[in-house]
Order: C-alpha cells, then sequence, then structure tokens
C-alpha cells in the first residue's frame, strides 16, 4: 500500500513537472485569427454579422446586405468585399475555401474568437460556425483552436454569474467543454499533447465583476483544472496599464499592438524576452502581425472614439510587422487577422474595389494573402505558388452551381450527372491539400467546361 502511495505522489509530480516544463517548438508555428460569426439567409436565416446595425451604431455606419450597390456588391458591414461575396461560416464549402487557402500559403491553424459553448444575444453564432471549420479541418489535414474571450465568463454573456468567484467556477465549466468537444479533436493544435489555447481581453486584470479581465492566479486555477493543463498564450496590448507574463507558457501582443504609425513593438519584445529568464514556465517567444485596420465596416461598434483607421500602406504595413517579427526567435506568430471584415484587418483575399464610397478603401485583392505565404516560407523554408492560391476560389463557385443543379435537379447536364460533378469537386480539393497544383488545374479547367452551359 505504501508503494502505490508513494508511486502516486511520483506519477503527480510528473504531472506537474509536465505542466511546468519548458514548452519545446522545432519550428515555427503561424496561426490566422478567425471570425466565425457570418451567416446568410439561404443557410442559416439571418445576415449575422454582415449587419450590425445596432443603436449604439450611428446609422451612417449601418448597412443592408439585401442592397445591391452600384458596383454589383451586397451592402455588408464591412470597407472590403471578399473574393467569393458574403458566405455563412457554417456552410463547408465556405469552410473547404478557407482551409485551401490557408493550407496553400503555408498557415498551420485557424484561432476562433470565442465567447463559450451557448448562444447568446450577442454572439448567437459563434461556437456553431467555427464547429463547422472543426470538421472540415478533421477532413483537410488543418488545425484549429480556441481564443477565448475573457468577458465570455461575466455578464451578460454570462447572465447568471453575480461575483468572480462564480465567474471562475463558469470559466471551469467552459474549459470542461472545450476539453471534451474540441480538445479531444485530432485536428486541435497541440504542441506535445498538450492543446493550445490564447485569450483576449481588451482591459488590465480586474478585481470585481465589473471588470471582465482574469488575472495570472485566476487562468491558473481555471487552467489547471484539467489535465494535461494546455499550453497557454495570454495577449499583450500596448494600452493596458497592467500586463502578466508570470505564470503564462507565452505572452503575445495582439494586433492593435502596430496600430497607427508603429510598426515596431518594441516595449513588447524587452519585456518578453526579458520574461523568458525570469519565469520558469515562461517557454517561447510569441508575435504578430498586422496588415491594417479599418472599422467603419462596424461603426466602431458604436463606442465614443472608435473610429479608427491603420493604413495599409499598398502591403507596407502588413510587411513592416513581419520585419518587426523576424528581428526576434519568434515560434509562434498570429496574423491579425484572417478574416475580421468589420474592423478592416484582413488578408482574406478582397475584391480590387471601393466598396462603400462614404468609407473608402481600396480592396487589396490577393496581396495581404502572398505577403503571408511569402514571410511563412523565409521561417519555415518553403514556398507558395501564387496562380494555386488563385484555385480555391475557382473550386467554391464550382462547388455553388453544383450545389444549384443538385438542388433545383437541372435537366440540362445530358453528358454528366451531378454526382460525377461532385467526385470531380472532391478530387480537385484533394489535390489542393497535397499540393498536386497542375492535377487540380486540369481538373477544374474540365469542371469549368461543364458548368458553363448557358
Amino acid at each position: 500500500m505504501m508503494k502505490w502511495f508513494l508511486g502516486f505522489l511520483l506519477f503527480l509530480s510528473s504531472q506537474t513537472n509536465l505542466a511546468a516544463a519548458s514548452v519545446i517548438i522545432k519550428k515555427p508555428i503561424i496561426i490566422a485569427h478567425y471570425m466565425s460569426w457570418y451567416q446568410t439567409p439561404d443557410i442559416s436565416g439571418s445576415w449575422g454579422f454582415w449587419q450590425v446595425n445596432r443603436p449604439t451604431i450611428p446609422k451612417e455606419y449601418w448597412h443592408y446586405p439585401d442592397r445591391i450597390l452600384e458596383n454589383n456588391c451586397r451592402d455588408i458591414s464591412s470597407v472590403y468585399y471578399p473574393v467569393i461575396g458574403p458566405y455563412d461560416s457554417a456552410d463547408p464549402d465556405l469552410c473547404e475555401y478557407h482551409i485551401l487557402l490557408a493550407k496553400l500559403s503555408g498557415i498551420d491553424a485557424f484561432v476562433a474568437d470565442w465567447y463559450g459553448p451557448d448562444p447568446s444575444a450577442e454572439h448567437p453564432y459563434d461556437n456553431i460556425g467555427f464547429s463547422a471549420m472543426k470538421k472540415a479541418a478533421e477532413k483537410l489535414n488543418f488545425k484549429v483552436m480556441i481564443c477565448w474571450e475573457d468577458r465570455s465568463v461575466f455578464p451578460p454573456i454570462s447572465a447568471k454569474v453575480a461575483n468572480r468567484a462564480q465567474a471562475i467556477d463558469r470559466a471551469k465549466e467552459m474549459i470542461g467543454y472545450l476539453e471534451k468537444e474540441w480538445f479531444s479533436s485530432p485536428a486541435y493544435l497541440k504542441i506535445g499533447n498538450r492543446p493550445v489555447l490564447t485569450n483576449f481581453a481588451w482591459g488590465s486584470p480586474g478585481k470585481d465583476i465589473n471588470e471582465p479581465w482574469l488575472n495570472s492566479a485566476e487562468w491558473n486555477e481555471i487552467i489547471n483544472f484539467i489535465n494535461p493543463r494546455p499550453v497557454f498564450i495570454h495577449d499583450w496590448h500596448r494600452h493596458r496599464t497592467v500586463n502578466e507574463f508570470d505564470g503564462y507558457e507565452s505572452v503575445m501582443p495582439w494586433g492593435c499592438t502596430y496600430h497607427g504609425d508603429s510598426d515596431s513593438a518594441s516595449d513588447f519584445w524587452q519585456a518578453s524576452e526579458k520574461a523568458i529568464d525570469a519565469y520558469e514556465r515562461f517557454s517561447f517567444l510569441s508575435g504578430a502581425v498586422l496588415p491594417g485596420f479599418d472599422n467603419r465596416g462596424c461603426g466602431g461598434w458604436g463606442s465614443d472614439g472608435a473610429i479608427g483607421i491603420t493604413e495599409r500602406r499598398n502591403g507596407d504595413k502588413f510587411r513592416a510587422t513581419w520585419e518587426d517579427c523576424l528581428k526576434h526567435n519568434v515560434k509562434f506568430i498570429q496574423i491579425a487577422t484572417w478574416n475580421d471584415l468589420n474592423e478592416g484587418g484582413t488578408i482574406e483575399p478582397v475584391l480590387p474595389l471601393v466598396l462603400h464610397q462614404q468609407s473608402p478603401a481600396e480592396g487589396y485583392g490577393y496581396r495581404e494573402l502572398e505577403t503571408a505565404a511569402e514571410y511563412i516560407g523565409k521561417l519555415k523554408k518553403s514556398s507558395f505558388d501564387k496562380e494555386a492560391l488563385r484555385l480555391p476560389a475557382r473550386l467554391y463557385f464550382a462547388r455553388k452551381k453544383i450545389n444549384a443543379l443538385k438542388t433545383h435537379n437541372s435537366p440540362y447536364l445530358t453528358n454528366v450527372s451531378v454526382s460525377e460533378l461532385i467526385k470531380i469537386a472532391d478530387k480537385v480539393g484533394n489535390y489542393l491539400v497535397f499540393n498536386d497544383y497542375p492535377k487540380a488545374k486540369k481538373l477544374l479547367e474540365k469542371l469549368d467546361k461543364y458548368l458553363s452551359v448557358d
């Protein structure tokens, strides 16, 4: 009995040491921050965040996606217009399109802005949308992970919470859900056998229920609730009065670090590099890159003085933030963002046009995605094909035509069946997953011929 007890204590000690041990990352990991809150009426019965006409937002920034503008685009709550148009986050075709683009450019994972498992008035669709992405990632050999919003464990999102102790209990419920539904997925990003988790907290660590941001001790109580302990990467904001480093595996600057004229996160790098030497758990440097910012599409969410623009400078802004990261031994980089179209800080391909004349911003096309692929190639010693980056959109549009034929039972396809078209499209996707661009392109040309009937 004594031997068993001593062995059990040794086991517990080894698990504790494992959680506190340095995290080793051999090759830099690149993630892209991902919004999963978009909806379309034909799939989910709403326009979701393509239309954010809230009472707090000045009406000059309201938009109506049912309306077609003079440039033949829908009136959406963004200064940019996706190459494929407005989409639904839970659409499997959309998930495939985004994953293929990310894989072709060298991105390792999408990280979802997450407000918990339960729909709320503010965020009814996020978990549903990203669950579809997880399913697609499992199929296409891609990775996903969660960026947990601190304020989700506080009111009004967690409406029954009345104090900070209850907020911690609510967070433990949520991380239990993550352990069961997300961390167990083969598509979830892990370092070793430990799931990777980040957070977003706009304010400094709070003390009461009205300050919905958690401190290091509170986060550690939550993170240690499950085993193995996740690799937790906390966020850092230049504007906060308190930025903690102790107790986390790493700390990552948010995109707003580079807002305005700043192309360097010098304050962050200095503090983060000191933390590696100062704290046992702090293991590696994390960085962020920002293409630009323009939140006129959502009217700055209606907050006082919230309209902000960080010029893309014809792509130079994005390149400058990459260069800032490359000056340091960074092992984990977040692109902020893939598709936050409401705030205009995106690298997802968009049309090269001015969408709204009252909020003129020139669409950047594929430029930012190509820049990301270029710098990821420098970090990973890999290459990319510009032409290949255009193929996922062709596949997406082909799938939409095939879906329409299937739905309407079109009679004009006399030489090929809809089921055969689906098989061809699936083969295209498979070729793109494994970087066989010539075969993918050849089959897309075949699909185009079948689907070009007047």
